[in-house]
This record gives structure tokens, sequence and C-alpha cells, in this order.
């Protein structure tokens, strides 16, 4: 008897890390095997993400190459801060990179995402985030999301947002924060043509002045050219990947993302191609001169609402030559 009961505490002992593993497969699998360079050892899981992680990821399949996709649905409660909170109800499930390992204003980032999108529920919701942080790693403003729009039925798009936040703003008692920015939005294709699989590099340097840099490629095409100021308030940035989904009445069915690949690093070579890595607009940056291959608008709005008691406001100065975009390109 003793014997047997030896035994089988040794088979507990033997299974139970088994087990554990076995529900995180697809995280395990996503951070393994899906992010790559700095992403792999420098993101985790956010505190705000839904808790039951093995209800929202699963490895899937497709032509014989392997993803994770991210699926949430209208019955997963968000975290108590996304969920109450007074813009809304909100859902997530995230990486972050983690607050030690910002990336500070002036630093090249270069990055490669591939993914695609199915959203069945009328919610707009981002899949790529970055935001403007404090010295010790902290969040106090969006920067730049990859967000797909449900607005129009018959006008479904994924874009690229890019916030000049000048001044963010927390209400007390609450987790949640407003902004005054000014916003530019750039068309980078239809829901319809993110069902499938598409590509995305870019090259990033978060700065407040005139040294900052954003360019984008979409499926090997450069799309866009940003110089100039892009973080005005914190000091450094950080990466949020994910599903983040901002919920509204009409919001019912589920919205999936999947993820092929997500890599970012200081160094070019370790993400992207020779081309994309020797491409430098020397007399471009130098003007000011910033392009868009593809449709954009630009929006100014202030959040922040003289009525309410804040408890932190975050300020920064924008630089008299701001930054100027202009379009070219069939529309």
């Amino acid at each position: 008897m003793t014997k047997l009961l030896i035994i089988f505490y040794i088979f507990l002992l033997f299974n139970i890390p088994v087990q554990a593993a076995d529900k995180n497969k697809a995280l395990e699998f996503l951070k393994n095997e899906i992010l790559g360079a700095d992403a792999q050892t420098k993101m985790e899981k956010s505190l705000r993400a839904i808790k039951k992680t093995k209800k929202v990821l699963s490895i899937v399949e497709e032509n014989g190459e392997k993803a994770v996709e991210i699926k949430i649905t209208k019955k997963m409660k968000g975290h108590k801060d996304d969920w109450k909170n007074s813009s809304g109800k909100h859902q997530r499930w995230e990486l972050d990179t983690n607050n030690k390992d910002l990336i500070k204003h002036g630093i090249p980032i270069y990055a490669k995402y591939t993914f695609k999108i199915d959203d069945k529920s009328k919610a707009d919701g981002s899949v790529l985030q970055t935001v403007g942080t404090d010295k010790k790693g902290i969040p106090i403003v969006p920067s730049t999301q990859i967000v797909y729009w449900s607005e129009d039925a018959d006008d479904k798009k994924v874009v690229l947002s890019l916030w000049l936040v000048t001044r963010s703003a927390e209400p007390c008692g609450e987790e949640n924060l407003f902004f005054d920015k000014i916003s530019y939005y750039f068309t980078l294709g239809s829901q319809e043509q993110f069902k499938n699989f598409n590509t995305i590099a870019f090259k990033y340097i978060p700065s407040k002045d005139k040294n900052g840099e954003y360019i984008m490629w979409l499926n090997g095409g450069k799309i866009i050219e940003l110089f100039g100021p892009n973080v005005v308030v914190g000091e450094g940035t950080k990466f949020k990947l994910g599903l983040y989904r901002w919920l509204n009445k009409k919001s019912k069915g589920p919205t999936s993302l999947t993820i092929k690949e997500f890599s970012y690093s200081e160094n070019c070579e370790e993400v992207l191609d020779g081309e994309k890595c020797n491409y430098d607009p020397v007399k471009k940056r130098a003007k000011g001169a910033s392009y868009s291959w593809v449709p954009l608008k630009k929006k100014s709005r202030n959040d922040i609402k003289d009525n309410v008691k804040y408890c932190k406001i975050h300020e920064g100065n924008m630089p008299p030559e701001g930054l100027k975009v202009y379009a070219l390109g069939k529309f």
C-alpha cells in the first residue's frame, strides 16, 4: 500500500506541471514562436487582460502555417477598470512591453507585424498600440494605434491612428485618461482586405521634436513617411499587442485577431530586410516634409472637461513646426 501511495504522489508531481502547461499552450506558442527579437523577451500579458486566457487564445493552422488567434466575445467581462468607467465598456487581451524596458525618446525602433482581423461585433478596436510613458514606464498618453472601425456598414476600415497629445488628465478615483490632442487617421485598407493576412513593417523614432520619424510599409510597399514630433508628452514609449475592443449598444458578435508574427528591435537587421534597413530619406527629413500615399484625415479634439476634478495632469509643448503631412498618389 505504501509503495502504491509513493507511486501515486510521484505521478502527481510529474503531471501537475504538464497539465498547467497544457492550459497555456497557446500563450506559450505566442511567446516562443510568434514573437521575435525584443518582443519575445520584453513583453508580458497585460494586467488588464481578460483573465481566462485559455478561453481567449488558441493555436490555428492555415496553409500549413500555425498562428495564434485572440477571440473575444461580449460575454467575456473586461478588467474592472475597463468595464466600469465614464468612457464606456472595454475589453482587451494584450501583451505589454515591461515598464523597465520602455523605449527612450530618440531611439529608432524597427517592427514587423503579420496579422488578420475578423470582426462581427460592430464594435471599434485596436490590434497594436504604442503609448507614451513617464520615466518609470507607466503609460500616460496614446501615441499610435492600428484600429478597425465599423461606423458605416459599407465602409469598414483598418486605420493607422496617430495622436499628438499635448495634455492628458486623469480623473480622481478613476483609472481613465482624457486628452487634448490632434489626431491623424491614415486608411490602410478595408476590413475585408484584412480578413486575410497582411504584413505591416515600420521604423519609429519617438520624439518630442523635429527628429521624430514614422515610416510604414504595407505588404512591402511604402505608404507613410512622417517626420517631426510624435510623442510630445512623456519620456518613453511602449508597445501593446493584442485585441482591444470599445463596446457600443450595437456590439453583439465576436472579434478575432490572428497573429502570425510580431517582432521589434533597435537592430533593424533582426526584424526587416536590407532594403528597408538602408532606406534613409535625408532630404525629406531635413525639410520636415511628411508624406502619405494613402487617404488621411486630421482632427483636433479636447476631451478634458472643466467640471471634472483631475488628480493627475501631464502636459507637453508642441514645437512650432508641428507635423505637416502631404498626401500623394491615387485616392
